[in-house]
């Protein structure tokens, strides 16, 4: 994985490695905390960012914005005809959501409930 970290020419050209190493850092168990750190640091820089310390008052914030969300204007039919999603570098994030999830579960993390939410929106 060095290898490939240090001969990219982008950011975007080292992401299939950070996934493998976000992988392995979840699976190996004991490494959950800095399978955490590392991928909230390219969460940021794909452009999603979380608080240090996710707060309960953040977490009922997210919550109640992603219910508003999806019971608002946002109905289930107007829900089912949203077009797929293109932007390249949200997809990007969405797999390393779905990494970290996996990560706040296995940890029973409050970061759980937000990145939940995070992914619905």
């Amino acid at each position: 994985l060095d290898e490939v970290f240090n001969n990219a020419n982008c950011f975007e050209d080292t992401l299939r490695a950070a996934h493998v190493k976000l992988a392995y850092l979840r699976m190996t168990g004991n490494c959950l905390v800095e399978a955490f750190d590392y991928g909230f640091q390219i969460l940021e820089q794909l452009g999603e960012s979380f608080p240090a310390t996710p707060g309960n008052e953040i977490i009922v914030q997210e919550m109640l914005g992603t219910k508003q969300l999806v019971t608002g204007p946002l109905n289930e039919s107007k829900l089912r005809n949203l077009p797929e999603m293109t932007d390249c570098t949200k997809m990007e994030a969405m797999t390393f959501l779905e990494e970290i999830l996996i990560c706040s579960y296995q940890s029973q993390s409050l970061y759980f409930p937000q990145i939940a939410c995070r992914m619905v929106r």
